[in-house]
């Protein structure tokens, strides 16, 4: 089996010759001949905080696919900074330097019908709370093609820990919080099962 034709080494080899021979023009034509142009990137519209907090109180902090209680990540990386060699937490998730509480309990917004399948990214009837490891395992697939249905809360008093997130912050002595995790907590406390579609126009830190 013979491979594939690759041009790049034999181009990259004339553009490289001609630049050390001094040749600018043959260069340039050289690499201008496997030029590549990075495709703009299109923004993501995606709810704002506020309406991701009320799908999650409708939701009663509940995964709508495997039932499971969810716990909102910004109660958990306050007692992480509380508590920082005994609950640690990594910015990136790395798993050797975060409790797995935040990967298995984080509520994490998705989209029953894919947005890349074309469901609609903002519309409250294709938004539901999912635990982590479901929403990874979902992924861009469909419910059907999962055989998965949705899953009804089972109790309508969990909330997530966000009935603690404030007193706690209180009792910690008001610890200055991120940007992010601020305007969580401002949310989960005007947060109601009733939503409004509100947008961001690209998709914001989550969660």
């Amino acid at each position: 089996m013979h491979p594939p034709d690759d041009p790049y080494p034999d181009a990259l080899a004339r553009i490289i010759q001609a630049r050390i021979r001094g040749d600018e023009a043959t260069a340039l034509a050289s690499v201008t001949q496997i030029r590549f142009i990075p495709q703009e990137k299109k923004k993501q519209r995606w709810p704002a905080i506020s309406v991701i907090a009320r799908v999650y109180a409708r939701d009663h902090y509940q995964c709508r696919y495997c039932g499971e209680r969810v716990i909102l990540t910004a109660v958990m990386r306050l007692v992480s900074r509380l508590y920082p060699e005994q609950f640690p937490y990594h910015p990136n998730w790395k798993a050797d330097s975060t409790h797995p509480a935040f990967v298995s309990r984080s509520a994490t917004l998705d989209h029953v019908h894919p947005i890349a399948g074309g469901g609609d990214p903002t519309a409250l009837d294709n938004l539901v709370t999912a635990c982590w490891n479901c929403n990874r395992r979902k992924g861009d697939l469909d419910l059907t093609e999962l055989n998965w249905p949705l899953v009804e809360p089972r109790g309508k008093n969990w909330k997530g820990l966000t009935d603690l997130f404030r007193p706690l912050w209180e009792a910690s002595g008001r610890p200055k919080l991120s940007a992010d995790d601020s305007a969580w907590m401002n949310a989960v406390k005007n947060s109601s099962p009733t939503c409004t579609n509100n947008t961001t126009s690209e998709r914001e830190h989550h969660p």
